[in-house]
């Protein structure tokens, strides 16, 4: 994927310091966050969000890879202060308003003889933990199907094309990326489905006033049109699939 995550250590001597936020994101989940190859260098939708924030919150942002274990384990290890998550918004941490909308989408190899949701049983299902290892769209499918986990994006869709297993749900916005830049070699199963209330950048309870001050800034960008302009660079729809309300 180029599909999510976000805050702090001691929150309170960064800001009143002016010092660094480390930002959790995964290394390779386009079109959300990717890492250069050879240098220490983030790049894709959720950078670009984050750039503009830190700009407004007059902060230096460091970008640190998500670790394996997921962002939550990151943030109450204090690897970084916030986080892009790729899960969903829950109730455990505080989040921000949702940047964008939160759909799961089925993807099969354009060979497969799978046409619609109605045809997947018996089935090799690969899903990317983070976003849907407490769904409920996973138990949906587990009595008929082998439901397979991944943690890493680029095992999971390798997986897929080795034909390994027979398809794939993860994130709409990836889905969309991926049968884009493999050649026509994917298709769509079936039509997006919800998986919660949308992707928020997430951080510690006992930070939520970070978390105010980036919602200002979100609501800010939707109405100054510079949330559209980076949506538009990655996505290029004519319509805005996010909102702002809990």
């Amino acid at each position: 994927m180029k599909l999510i995550i976000f805050i702090i250590l001691l929150i309170n001597q960064i800001v009143a310091y002016s010092g660094s936020i480390r930002v959790g994101v995964l290394n390779y989940a386009p079109p959300f966050s990717s890492k250069s190859d050879t240098a220490d260098h983030y790049y894709g939708f959720v950078i670009d969000l984050m750039n503009t924030i830190c700009l407004q919150l007059h902060e230096t942002c460091h970008y640190v890879s998500i670790p394996p274990e997921g962002e939550f384990y990151g943030l109450n290890q204090g690897m970084f202060e916030i986080a892009f998550t790729p899960t969903p918004l829950t109730t455990e941490y505080i989040f921000s308003l949702p940047y964008l909308a939160s759909n799961g989408q089925f993807l099969a190899l354009k060979t497969s003889s799978i046409e619609t949701v109605t045809d997947i049983n018996n089935k090799k299902i690969g899903f990317f933990k983070f976003i849907f290892d407490k769904s409920p769209i996973i138990n949906r499918y587990r009595f008929n199907n082998q439901l397979i986990e991944f943690i890493d994006p680029v095992e999971l869709i390798h997986a897929l094309t080795a034909e390994k297993i027979d398809l794939v749900l993860i994130n709409y916005y990836g889905a969309k990326y991926i049968t884009n830049t493999t050649g026509n070699k994917l298709k769509f199963i079936g039509d997006k489905i919800p998986i919660g209330n949308g992707y928020g950048i997430v951080t510690l309870k006992r930070h939520s006033f970070i978390i105010d001050k980036i919602n200002q800034i979100l609501m800010s960008m939707e109405k100054d049109g510079s949330y559209l302009k980076i949506y538009n660079e990655y996505f290029g729809f004519n319509t805005i699939d996010h909102h702002h309300s809990r």
